[in-house]
């Protein structure tokens, strides 16, 4: 594994944390915190994009945990895969910006705070 690639999905892990402390219950933020550790143990982060792949990694590392935290810890850690190795919003195409825009407008209209 590089480190580079492993900083990407370390640092959006991060973020996610960051996130689930002004808002998150203390089940997500516990589930955040299981995510940022395990994921130094990963040797190919990319293949977390890929839930089943998250799940059989989190499940063979974490055995203590329930059946639902470690559903909950792969799909964390999952998403922040998929947000650090996917193409980032400013690659999208113009009219995918404006659709996306639109989206975002539209939630915020309706007093919904939309993630994408």
């Amino acid at each position: 594994m590089t480190k580079r690639k492993h900083e990407r999905l370390y640092q959006e892990l991060l973020r996610e944390q960051d996130r689930m402390q002004f808002g998150g219950t203390s089940y997500r933020q516990e589930t955040a915190q299981l995510a940022l550790v395990l994921s130094h143990d990963v040797k190919v982060p990319e293949s977390l994009c890929n839930r089943v792949e998250a799940r059989n990694f989190v499940g063979s590392l974490a055995k203590e945990l329930s059946e639902d935290r470690v559903e909950d810890v792969a799909k964390m850690l999952s998403m922040a895969a998929r947000r650090a190795y996917t193409n980032p919003e400013s690659a999208f195409s113009i009219d995918m910006k404006v659709r996306l825009e639109e989206k975002r407008k539209r939630f915020k209209s309706r007093g919904i705070r939309a993630k994408s």
